[in-house]
């Protein structure tokens, strides 16, 4: 089954022209998980790279480091004439002594019971989400007090941030369930966290979302051969998210309807192609024609997405030749 998308990058770069632009930093090409993150926020001025080209994706981020990208990527006003600090951590000439008493004066971080911010400590998951939807006014009641994941208690201070977090699509589930709060992050997923929060963020921005989800489609296939199709499915699933969500907005709108359409069909695509990884044989030749169904469906709705609909439905026809016979 795992040759079924030998072909399937084809001329993608032809049908999705948004996402040829050249990588930013060598060490974060198109088959990074976090490629499109991370161009965007580059884009944006929200991040920078190394001296060197790089990006360190996999490096971890520090809790400073964390309230750094928060603040500037929210063009949160810094305070500049700090003359006393309020943690026994952090000193008056550290260069990140701005940053933490920005966020600690507008009550985006509270610091350790024990008086102590930890700046040079491994940023939780948790943490980085608490920082950066406290930053963007974030309302906790509605989150709190009731239990989504099985490692995210009602009663545990990160509660309302991680569910928040784990329903808008900010942080992905593992094969438990999991969101993993107190797991440290690195520079790519901070990243993402950013990116979905934009998008989120933008949401009654209809070109933006379908902008941004196209860049998601472009990716399906590169990273199916790079033979990466959790990543493939996340960028299905955000691509759906995106084209709802325009949809939203501009219900009449056939270009809008026929880009929700062809997310829909890429993802029942990566669904059959999954399953039939798995074995699953009668689940994924149902979704492939499924993906078929919706991709003339796209194709019909607005003509010009014609090609990327015949390139789903051929991928769609390949899974289901490739599928033991009943």
């Amino acid at each position: 089954m795992k040759k079924i998308f030998n072909i399937f990058i084809l001329s993608i770069v032809t049908l999705f022209v948004s996402v040829t632009s050249v990588a930013a930093f060598s060490d974060v090409q198109n088959t990074h998980e976090n490629y499109v993150a991370i161009q965007f926020l580059t884009d944006n001025g929200i991040v920078k790279g190394y001296e060197d080209g790089t990006y360190k994706p996999e490096q971890l981020v520090n809790r400073a480091e964390a309230l750094k990208v928060i603040l500037e990527g929210n063009n949160v006003a810094l305070e500049e004439s700090i003359e006393s600090v309020e943690f026994s951590d952090v000193n008056l000439d550290d260069w990140f002594t701005k940053y933490v008493m920005t966020a600690k004066l507008k009550g985006i971080v509270n610091g350790n019971p024990d008086g102590t911010f930890a700046p040079g400590r491994d940023v939780a998951r948790a943490e980085f989400l608490k920082m950066i939807l406290n930053t963007n006014s974030f309302v906790a009641e509605k989150w709190e007090g009731v239990q989504i994941f099985p490692d995210v208690p009602a009663d545990a201070w990160y509660t309302a941030y991680m569910n928040y977090a784990g329903q808008a699509g900010l942080v992905a589930e593992d094969s438990y369930g999991n969101l993993g709060p107190g797991e440290p992050l690195d520079r790519g997923e901070v990243a993402e966290i950013m990116y979905i929060l934009k998008v989120i963020l933008n949401g009654t921005d209809t070109q933006f979302l379908i902008s941004e989800a196209e860049k998601q489609m472009g990716q399906i296939d590169i990273y199916v051969g790079n033979d990466n199709p959790l990543a493939a499915k996340r960028a299905a699933e955000l691509s759906v998210d995106m084209t709802q969500q325009a949809y939203k907005n501009m219900p009449e709108d056939t270009v809008v309807l026929g880009a929700a359409k062809l997310a829909r069909a890429y993802d029942f695509l990566m669904n059959a192609y999954i399953s039939g990884l798995q074995e699953q044989n009668a689940e994924a030749h149902d979704w492939a024609n499924q993906a078929i169904s919706k991709a003339t469906e796209a194709w019909e709705t607005n003509n010009e997405v014609q090609p990327i609909a015949k390139h789903i439905k051929d991928r769609a026809n390949e899974v289901i030749a490739q599928l033991p016979s009943s």
